[in-house]
């Protein structure tokens, strides 16, 4: 491995639909690590209660949002439900990348082809799914885990309907898959697949 290759860092991108677990999974990644940190993204929606700003996202008005569009600003954005959008941060991006760093984000599906498109050898896909047999299987468990959290029942239709569209069909095409079926199982496997690729890279200290 060159030197230039050394310094090339690396993104995590957690994908899945929602009920898979893929944030929890994250957090547990991000407190287990004092190298790992949340690549910010740029976001409409508002700010949870657990959140905080310019570390989970970039939380900015809708107008303001359309300026970084046309400005260039944004590698990649989606409106990911009505009303609310996504992006990724070029800047941000190019900055850790060149710094050598490390990153893990939660990324739709489509801003996640983007982002592996533009930088191939820096982007790694880990997919978290629910269990099931089969596609039918897998919606029921995601559609118990939304109600068991308490989402509107219309947005876990939207979710469902773009889990069985658009989430789902997209595991085959990433890097790894974590079948979300155990939480803390889940989380270790993530974590020993991070540590790995961190490893075969020559990055951190191996300590995930």
């Amino acid at each position: 491995m060159s030197p230039a290759e050394k310094e090339s860092g690396v993104i995590f991108v957690m994908i899945g639909p929602g009920g898979a677990g893929k944030n929890a999974i994250m957090r547990a990644v991000i407190a287990a690590s004092s190298e790992i940190r949340q690549l910010a993204t740029a976001t409409t929606r508002p700010m949870r209660a657990d959140e905080k700003p310019g570390r989970e996202h970039v939380f900015v008005s809708e107008c303001r949002f359309r300026e970084m569009i046309h400005s260039g600003q944004l590698l990649e954005f989606q409106e990911v439900t009505p009303g609310k959008y996504y992006g990724i941060p070029r800047q941000a991006v190019t900055e850790v990348l060149s710094a050598g760093g490390i990153r893990i984000a939660d990324i739709d599906v489509l801003g996640a082809e983007r982002l592996a498109a533009a930088y191939p050898d820096n982007v790694v896909q880990i997919f978290v799914t629910a269990p099931g047999a089969d596609l039918a299987e897998q919606l029921a468990v995601l559609r118990r885990r939304m109600r068991q959290r308490a989402d509107l029942n219309t947005d876990i239709k939207q979710r469902l309907d773009r889990a069985e569209a658009l989430e789902l069909p997209y595991q085959s095409r990433c890097n790894y898959v974590v079948v979300n079926d155990n939480l803390e199982g889940a989380i270790a496997r993530t974590g020993a697949i991070i540590a790995d690729e961190l490893r075969n890279r020559g990055l951190g200290s191996g300590g995930l």
